[in-house]
């Protein structure tokens, strides 16, 4: 039996990828990371700094270099 595989889409309509640099679906054309409000690679849905408003929520983000 085959089977298809779906593409992830926006509501804007474009693909929908994984992003190897923060683990989100991200919107190819218009940036929006699905499911989410800010994400720590930066990302705000409001257009701020979601790292920045992420900490100031009290979240704890390790440094990119203990990623290992």
């Amino acid at each position: 039996m085959a089977t298809t595989r779906e593409t992830k889409r926006c509501t804007c309509g474009a693909s929908v990828t994984m992003s190897r640099g923060c683990g989100a679906f991200v919107c190819e054309q218009c940036d929006h990371h699905i499911g989410l409000v800010r994400c720590y690679c930066g990302w705000s849905a409001d257009g701020g700094d979601g790292y920045a408003e992420l900490i100031e929520m009290g979240e704890t983000i390790e440094p990119e270099e203990a990623w290992g």
